[in-house]
């Protein structure tokens, strides 16, 4: 039973890597894509954005795109890449060089320390799930009705309830590795989202309450 349990352990511990070089794969595609963001035109950035809306419903909603799942990852890092770099410029100019890297490793000290709460503290999160899917449907389409609602407190609540979510996917994704209930490719892909998003979002915040 020891060796036995001792093999499961190893294998883990091997899934676990490659979860964390899927990580590291999806954040040099998305680079890649930022560095191509700048050469974009500014006209052609909402297309973009509304692509990469199409493509996540789509990978949510319908079953049969489940067989690209790999392709449709890349391709999502990569433009969300594209998109991001002008996001980045934006805060880095509206906060200021010191105040943008702060905040940045604020979102990653967050990253880390509610995926230690999921892996280390709390034993099974598995019925989290069930509550964060529907809560990220309503933000992708709370997202999509602020691309025509401008009212600074609705972005607010939207970014808070964004920042929400993805600290509790953080959660469920770290409790899922240590329950070994994962693909290393998805748990990569999954974890570079969290991650990204509460960046995002930090930043959206501090930006929010600084105006």
């Amino acid at each position: 039973m020891s060796m036995n349990y001792q093999n499961v352990s190893i294998s883990r511990s091997g899934q676990i890597r490659q979860a964390w070089l899927y990580f590291m794969y999806y954040w040099l595609i998305f680079a890649v894509g930022t560095f191509a963001g700048q050469f974009v035109p500014p006209a052609l950035r909402m297309s973009v954005s509304i692509l990469i809306m199409a493509i996540v419903l789509i990978s949510l909603f319908v079953k049969s795109s489940r067989k690209f799942s790999a392709l449709i990852a890349n391709v999502l890092a990569f433009l969300i890449g594209v998109v991001s770099y002008a996001s980045f410029m934006y805060f880095l100019n509206d906060l200021g060089t010191v105040a943008f890297y702060q905040n940045i490793g604020l979102a990653v000290a967050a990253f880390f320390m509610f995926g230690f709460l999921g892996y280390f503290v709390i034993g099974d999160a598995s019925s989290l799930g069930r509550l964060l899917f529907p809560a990220l449907i309503a933000l992708i389409f709370a997202s999509i009705l602020g691309f025509f609602i401008h009212i600074p407190m609705f972005h607010l609540v939207i970014t808070i309830f964004g920042l929400t979510i993805f600290l509790g996917y953080t959660i469920y994704d770290f409790n899922r590795m240590k329950r070994g209930a994962f693909s290393p490719r998805e748990m990569g892909f999954n974890l570079f989202m969290n991650l990204l998003n509460i960046i995002m979002d930090v930043l959206r915040l501090a930006s929010i309450l600084r105006d």
